[in-house]
């Protein structure tokens, strides 16, 4: 039962990543405000998917955190041209609170994916997507998603998107987080 609610749950995730801009996505809710319409964007719901090695990879678990999500395949050309900004923006911006994390949407092959994480020096968690569900048939790669701490979709990159253009984009969510916590701190007693 777990499984099949987890299933839908990120059907339906997918689903909206992949149908509707960024702006707009996760039924942003609009409040009136005198003469201001205000909207309100809500978390994504939780992802979770095992990581190549078995693991479980939550992104629930990363809030507070900047992630990331590459979705690629190992046939995929322009992925493999994106890969290595990955790991370096990971190397860079680990420590500030990025998380990056790919999932793999051939995952059928699990000694082929092993190699490529191998050959391409792959430093951050690798998902796999279930065989034979939605995301395994997803060919749209590469896509990315970036999320800000709090869970909220920030960026929906569609194609191949430049380490500048990410980079940019994780630089100007990191400084949001920190000042975020900066005037949390001011805000507390000693």
């Amino acid at each position: 039962m777990k499984r099949q609610i987890f299933f839908i749950v990120w059907l339906g995730l997918f689903a909206l990543a992949t149908i509707f801009p960024a702006s707009s996505i996760f039924a942003q809710r609009k409040t009136r405000t005198s003469s201001k319409t205000v909207v309100a964007a809500k978390p994504l719901p939780n992802l979770t998917l095992n990581t190549i090695d078995g693991q479980k990879w939550s992104l629930e678990e990363n809030r507070g955190r900047v992630v990331l999500i590459k979705f690629w395949a190992t046939w995929c050309a322009p992925c493999r041209e994106e890969i290595p900004a990955l790991v370096r923006l990971s190397n860079e911006y680990k420590a500030s609170g990025l998380e990056v994390v790919g999932i793999n949407i051939d995952s059928e092959n699990i000694e082929q994916i092993n190699a490529f994480i191998k050959d391409y020096k792959i430093n951050y968690p690798v998902l796999l997507a279930a065989p034979g569900s939605l995301l395994s048939r997803q060919k749209a790669v590469p896509m990315s998603l970036l999320v800000d701490e709090t869970g909220i979709l920030a960026k929906k990159y569609v194609g191949a998107a430049k380490e500048s253009v990410f980079e940019k984009d994780i630089k100007d969510l990191l400084d949001k987080k920190s000042s975020r916590t900066e005037g949390n701190q001011k805000g507390k007693p000693n």
